[in-house]
C-alpha cells in the first residue's frame, strides 16, 4: 500500500463506493475503466503488446462522484487489478489478485471477450478456490459459499466484442441478465469442474448482471492503438452501449460494507492492510 493510496482513502467521507474491473490481461479492462467511469480518452495505463500493464491493483487519484441512495453524492473509488494469466504469473497470484479485489469492493465488474462459453467459464475458476482465502473463523478449512455471499460485492459480468444475438430456444429476445441466467443453469445432470463454477458463481454473486458491448472499431490495425482513438472515431454502438454501461454502474454501485456495517476510511485502510497481509504473506 503506497504513501499516495492512504491519502486517497483518508480523503473519504464517512460512506463511500469502491468499483473493482478484473479479467484476463489484455482483454480492454484499464480501457473499459477509462472510456466509462472516468470518461476520457486516457487515464489508467492501456498498451498495444501482448505484456500486462498493470500489475496489482491500482486506484484512481481522486474519486469520482455517483447519485446513490436517498438521491445523495456518493464518492466512488475505481481499482483497476492486474490481468489474471500474464506469463511471468502463476495461478496463485492471481487468486490472489481476484479474492483482494473481491474483498475490496461493493461493485465488481468482471470483464472478458466473447460469449460466455466453456473456455469463458474455466477462466473464471478462481471461484473453486475462493473459500480456501476467506475464512469466517479461524482455523477452519473452507467457508461455506452461502455464508461467504454477502461479504461479496455486487457482480457485472461484461462481454465485449460480443456478436452474438440473444435469443433463447423459442426464438425470443432475452436480456443480458437473462443470458448470465442460462448459461449459469448448466447441465444439471452432469458434476463437473464447469458445473461447479456455476453454482459458485450463483452461491457467491447473489446480485449479478450482465452487459453486453460491440467491437469498438472494425479495423484490426486501428484496435492496436484504440487508447489513441478520438469518441468520434469509435463505432456509435460501441458509444451507445458506453454510456448505458455508465448509467447502469452509477446507478447500482453501493456503499462499502463489511459484515453488514458501513466502513469509514480508516476502517477500509484495516481492511486492505489485513487482507493484504494475509494473501500476501509469503511474500512480504
Amino acid at each position: 500500500m503506497t504513501e499516495r493510496g492512504e491519502e486517497v482513502i483518508k480523503s473519504l467521507p464517512a460512506e463511500f463506493g469502491v468499483v473493482a474491473v478484473a479479467g484476463m490481461y489484455r482483454t480492454g479492462k484499464s480501457y473499459l475503466l477509462n472510456r466509462m467511469l472516468l470518461n476520457r480518452q486516457k487515464g489508467f495505463s492501456v498498451g498495444p503488446t501482448v505484456n500486462p500493464c498493470t500489475k496489482g491493483l491500482w486506484i484512481w487519484s481522486k474519486p469520482i462522484f455517483a447519485i446513490g441512495e436517498k438521491n445523495k453524492r456518493l464518492p466512488i473509488i475505481l481499482i483497476d487489478t492486474e490481468g489474471f494469466g500474464a506469463l511471468d504469473e502463476d495461478s496463485n497470484h492471481d487468486i490472489r489478485i481476484f479474492t483482494l479485489s473481491i474483498l475490496l469492493s461493493s461493485y465488481f465488474i468482471y470483464n472478458s471477450v466473447g460469449s460466455i462459453d466453456e473456455h469463458a467459464l474455466t477462466n473464471l475458476n478462481f471461484v473453486i478456490n475462493l473459500s480456501r482465502f476467506i475464512k469466517l473463523k479461524r482455523g477452519e478449512e473452507n467457508s461455506d459459499p452461502e455464508e461467504l455471499s454477502h461479504l461479496f460485492p455486487s457482480f457485472l459480468w461484461v462481454l465485449r466484442d460480443f456478436g452474438l444475438q440473444l435469443i433463447d430456444d423459442n426464438g425470443e429476445n432475452i436480456t443480458p441478465k437473462e443470458y448470465l441466467e442460462k448459461v449459469l443453469e448448466g447441465n444439471k445432470s452432469v458434476n463437473d469442474a464447469k458445473n461447479k463454477i456455476r453454482r459458485l458463481i450463483k452461491a457467491y454473486f447473489k446480485d449479478r448482471d450482465c452487459f453486453t458491448m460491440v467491437r469498438p472499431l472494425t479495423n484490426e490495425n486501428q484496435l492496436q492503438s484504440l487508447e489513441n482513438m478520438a469518441a468520434e472515431k469509435l463505432r456509435p454502438e460501441f458509444l451507445e452501449q458506453i454510456l448505458q454501461l455508465r448509467k447502469k454502474v452509477f446507478s447500482r454501485v453501493k456503499i462499502k460494507t463489511f459484515k453488514g456495517k458501513a466502513l469509514n476510511s480508516e476502517m477500509y485502510l484495516n481492511l486492505i492492510k489485513q487482507n493484504l497481509y494475509f494473501l500476501f504473506r509469503h511474500i512480504l
